[in-house]
């Protein structure tokens, strides 16, 4: 109604944008006029960090793990350097190790939009300097520049990206001692561990680089366990697949055959306990963040019953 009322008296709006009080997070909305009413899209932070990497031409990505795995799928997929814990200190030291490695074009994001530029970048003749602190005016401008560019407006140019969406959920009041308790459940002994993988061969085990590591004697038959309980919080009758892999480098991220994701991790700096969907649409993505939560029996509740309480 707003952005209805807003075109009425000042004439068409391609999209509205803003950030959070310290500019250091963006919200960019699409506007379609050709649709009634009309239509307006948020776009996540996550994939506006995606059509920004891809304006600015760099050569390495780095990214939360808690970021939606369009990232992956997507033109940006070879340049994803190993996912980082969440928050803006850990993004920055995947940076330097980024720059160690000799990239020259580096830039990463968190999943609520804030940019960092990790290196100096030459686009045009002009030279954009290195800001490796969370920004969302750059984002807002490249995204409006690359819609320009290619001639789109803004919901066709995050259409171009792999259709992934996202959802967000949480319990409030969740006693970080019992989320910890969860969380421990699930991860293997071995803090080299930072993904597992099932397959028709077996069980094979990464490190935090992607490298495979031995399974000690007897580790896979406890992690088959571990994906049998998984699958009971996470069961067929749900809509989920089979546990196709876990990744530990923040929480329990758990990754489905049928492409979709759900990620549990206790917050960072609050008493509650998080879970972020992925799915191929966002009523799927919604619903499994609706499943996480539901109180009384929702998958973070009989987690905390069945886990917690051991």
């Amino acid at each position: 109604a707003l952005v209805s009322k807003a075109a009425q008296e000042y004439g068409p709006i391609d999209a509205v944008v803003s950030t959070d009080g310290d500019s250091d997070r963006p919200l960019i909305l699409g506007v379609d006029p050709r649709n009634p009413g009309p239509e307006v899209r948020f776009f996540g932070g996550d994939l506006v960090g995606m059509v920004v990497a891809e304006f600015l031409e760099v050569d390495s990505v780095v990214v939360p793990i808690s970021c939606n795995d369009a990232v992956d799928l997507g033109n940006l997929r070879h340049l994803v350097e190993p996912k980082t814990r969440i928050g803006s200190p850990h993004v920055i030291a995947g940076i330097e190790t980024a720059k160690a490695k000799g990239r020259e074009r580096i830039c990463g994001w968190e999943a609520n939009g804030g940019f960092l530029l990790g290196s100096d970048i030459t686009r045009d003749g002009r030279v954009l300097r290195a800001l490796p602190t969370r920004d969302a005016l750059l984002p807002i401008l490249s995204v409006l520049f690359a819609a320009k560019e290619r001639g789109l407006d803004l919901s066709s140019l995050f259409r171009q990206l792999p259709a992934r969406f996202s959802k967000a959920a949480l319990l409030k009041k969740f006693p970080r001692s019992r989320a910890l308790q969860i969380i421990a459940r699930m991860t293997p002994s071995d803090p080299a561990v930072n993904e597992v993988v099932f397959g028709e061969e077996g069980v094979r085990l990464r490190d935090g680089e992607g490298r495979e590591i031995p399974d000690p004697a007897h580790g896979g038959q406890s992690l088959t366990a571990l994906r049998s309980e998984l699958s009971s919080f996470f069961p067929s009758t749900l809509g989920f697949g089979p546990v196709d892999r876990i990744n530990y480098t923040d929480g329990v991220r758990v990754y489905f055959a049928n492409g979709e994701i759900a990620h549990v991790r206790p917050s960072g700096n609050a008493d509650e306990l998080r879970i972020y969907a992925v799915a191929g649409n966002q009523a799927r993505a919604d619903e499994i963040a609706r499943l996480g939560i539901g109180e009384p029996d929702g998958i973070l509740r009989r987690m905390e019953r069945q886990l917690a309480a051991c």
